[in-house]
């Protein structure tokens, strides 16, 4: 018996119908539906704390270990290029061999570095951080975890929730390592996400459902998945380590100019190959290409936001600064993590009622309204955590958006890897963030305190930025739209138990 999918046309929310869930939950109050959702909410969080709970300590390291800034910068470049290589690998593995087992092995990751870096010198360390940015590829497999295993209502919720849990973990990961930092010591921070990550693995294994594989998904690529390690790799390293080894230096310029070589090459090998990493014809369709637009843009915004933020609390008194300490100016970012969970069931109601890209064009419009007001009208710390929130609040209604339209429009044996890609994309927009916010402090520094530090111009252009990048977002959301191919076929997408 044929089950038709839905067109992909511009109306509300309805994913597809369920790819032979015959284990799927159906009440509308299911507990194991709910279990489900909490678990991967729980998990998600886990690994988006990775990104920001060693920051406090950062500028500690250097004294602590007997080592240099740049060495320590390391360790957080190692993680962002470890999370960039195995977010579609292990989410294009999750398509082929069950979303359970490649949940368990990204918090096995996580884990197994969170064990190593407390154990050794900076070397250690940097290890223990690389293992941990692996746990990054979680999210997107359990995004198309939850399009698999939960009822057709319940799938735009749930994403709203897991799509929260980024900001969230990443706004609450700041102030959390600075209460550990100050409370006992930096490597109670690696045995706290040790912890987590041990029970995130034991509710994955006990609620998610086991599967085997999705019918029709193919073989592995090798060769793509060494291209876009390389040409990954290459490129983060540009971005992440330009303002250290100069933006015009040789490798910096190499290191560009090698990304892009490898990159066209791997795309070119992924349109011949019979089991790409990631289907290329099928991203290059409007809904997914603009919607990967959007990950990428609003990954800069939100980032963005974050570092502006608490820059510009500790930042010198009367340079648009306000001489807050790094514990306060952290903590000042637990509003702006509550708003980004807090608009998630607003944004599910909204996009089953409109249409998800309706949404994305909100959280866009909001996003650009608030750095609007962070330019003229941030008289008092008050001001800025006001306006922050509301940056937090545009941004989680776009992040929201982002899964919803892959469900939308990505071919059922691609949902792991579609959704992989999006969450890659996102995470280079936060690097080009880190990197651009950084290169323009620098840029536009004034010595205040016998130190350089951002002035209030820098704050502000920033700001402007940001606000133009977020209305570009709701470019992408219009352009989003129009009449395009539905997802593959259900017998593409069916499922065999493990």
């Amino acid at each position: 018996m044929s089950t038709k999918t839905p067109p992909a046309g511009d109306g509300p929310v309805t994913p597809p119908p369920p790819h032979a869930r015959a284990d799927a939950p159906t009440g509308k109050n299911s507990r194991p539906g709910t279990a489900l959702i909490v678990v991967a909410g729980f998990s998600c969080l886990v690994v988006a704390l990775q990104q920001t709970l060693v920051v406090p300590a950062v500028p500690e390291f250097p004294g602590i270990l007997g080592t240099t800034p740049e060495t320590v910068s390391w360790l957080v470049t190692a993680t962002l290029l470890t999370g960039a290589v195995a977010t579609p690998i292990l989410s294009r593995l999750s398509d082929m061999v069950g979303r359970r087992r490649m949940m368990i092995a990204a918090m096995l990751f996580v884990l197994a570095g969170s064990v190593l870096a407390p154990l050794g010198g900076i070397a250690t360390l940097i290890a223990g951080r690389a293992l941990q940015g692996m746990g990054t590829a979680l999210v997107p497999v359990a995004m198309a975890q939850m399009r698999d295993g939960l009822p057709r209502h319940r799938v735009a919720p749930s994403l709203a929730v897991l799509s929260a849990t980024l900001g969230v973990g990443g706004g609450i990961g700041i102030p959390l390592g600075g209460v550990i930092l100050d409370a006992v010591s930096w490597e109670w921070m690696f045995w706290f996400s040790a912890l987590l990550s041990v029970v995130a693995i034991v509710a994955i294994a006990v609620v998610v459902p086991p599967r085997a594989r999705v019918e029709g998904s193919g073989g592995f690529d090798m060769t793509g998945a060494v291209l876009l390690t390389v040409g990954l790799v290459a490129l983060l390293l540009g971005i992440s380590q330009g303002e250290t080894w100069g933006w015009g230096s040789a490798p910096t310029v190499l290191a560009f100019l090698a990304a892009v070589v490898v990159l066209v090459a791997w795309g070119r090998q992924q349109l011949r190959s019979a089991d790409p990493i990631v289907d290329l014809r099928a991203t290059s369709t409007a809904p997914l290409l603009f919607n990967n637009i959007a990950s990428l843009l609003l990954g800069i915004v939100m980032f963005a936001n974050l570092l502006l933020t608490t820059e510009q609390l500790q930042g010198a008194v009367g340079e648009g600064g306000f001489g807050w300490s790094s514990a306060s100016a952290g903590l000042a970012m637990l509003p702006n993590a509550a708003a980004m969970f807090g608009v998630a069931p607003l944004t599910a109601w909204l996009a089953q009622r409109w249409s998800p890209r309706v949404v994305l064009g909100i959280g866009g419009v909001v996003t650009a309204l608030g750095y609007l007001l962070r330019i003229v009208a941030s008289p008092n710390p008050a001001a800025v955590i006001v306006w922050a929130t509301v940056i937090g609040i545009g941004v989680g209604i776009g992040y929201a958006a982002l899964p919803m339209i892959i469900v939308r429009h990505a071919p059922g044996h691609q949902m792991g890897a579609a959704n992989g890609v999006n969450a890659l994309v996102r995470a280079i927009g936060t690097s080009i963030a880190s990197a651009g916010v950084g290169a323009l402090g620098v840029a536009m520094a004034v010595e205040a305190g016998g130190r350089s530090v951002p002035s209030a111009t820098a704050f502000s252009v920033i700001a402007a930025i940001g606000g133009a990048v977020a209305l570009v977002t709701v470019a992408c959301a219009v352009l989003a739209g129009g009449s395009h191919s539905a997802p593959a076929p259900v017998r593409n997408g069916a499922s065999t138990p493990e």
